[in-house]
């Protein structure tokens, strides 16, 4: 059966990675029937849809029996399901480091380090989340300007600072530290406080639970 008729006849939710791929690419090559192509595409990028989606149009194209139009097809798809996630989160209650973590679970998988912002409601309902900076590696710099411009602008009543390290180890630094006290002092002067700074890895390390805040 196709992956289409298979779709149809059996639920979405039934076909494999390899099928769902199938149908975004259409057609195979005379060479190549379409499902063999699909998981061709699968295994040159681990078999990981991550891989897949940060892959450019050319790393893509290597992939015998892919061209462009079927390149763009498949980063258009997955352009689409980020967008899903980032509108499935929002207005979430936000109120302890563990729904903190799991709003934030993509920086887990980030290879650069990111910081982001999250704007909360006096009930603490998130109202906007943004990346702000993206460092190298293993680095990333934050000024509190950037971070409470915006808060400010979206008249938020909180504020929670979320960054990535790409180490895994959640240990904060003495940057880190430094930093958090920094945001902290200027959300007492411009009257939006900040509730935590939390820092992914394998696991998550909230400020506030530690009592640093």
């Amino acid at each position: 059966m196709l992956p289409r008729e298979k779709l149809i006849n059996e639920g979405v939710e039934n076909l494999s990675t390899e099928e769902l791929l199938a149908i975004l690419l259409r057609t195979g090559t005379k060479d190549l029937d379409v499902l063999k192509l699909s998981k061709n595409l699968f295994e040159t990028f681990d078999k990981s849809l991550k891989k897949i989606s940060t892959a450019s149009i050319d790393e893509l194209c290597k992939v015998k029996g892919l061209g462009t139009v079927k390149a763009v097809t498949i980063l258009a798809a997955m352009e689409l399901s980020k967008r899903y996630l980032l509108e499935d989160r929002k207005g979430k209650f936000l109120n302890s480091p563990e729904l903190i973590y799991e709003h934030c679970l993509d920086m887990k998988h980030f290879e650069q380090e990111v910081v982001r912002v999250i704007s909360l409601n006096s009930k603490l309902h998130e109202i906007s989340t943004k990346d702000i900076t993206i460092g190298l590696t293993d680095t990333s710099l934050a000024h509190p300007r950037e971070i409470y411009r915006e808060a400010i602008k979206n008249s938020a009543s909180y504020v929670v600072v979320v960054h990535n390290h790409p180490s895994g180890d959640v240990r904060p630094s003495k940057e880190d530290r430094e930093l958090t006290l920094k945001i902290k002092k200027a959300g007492e002067i411009i009257g939006i406080k900040l509730l935590d700074h939390v820092i992914i890895g394998n696991g998550f390390y909230s400020f506030k639970h530690n009592k640093l805040l």
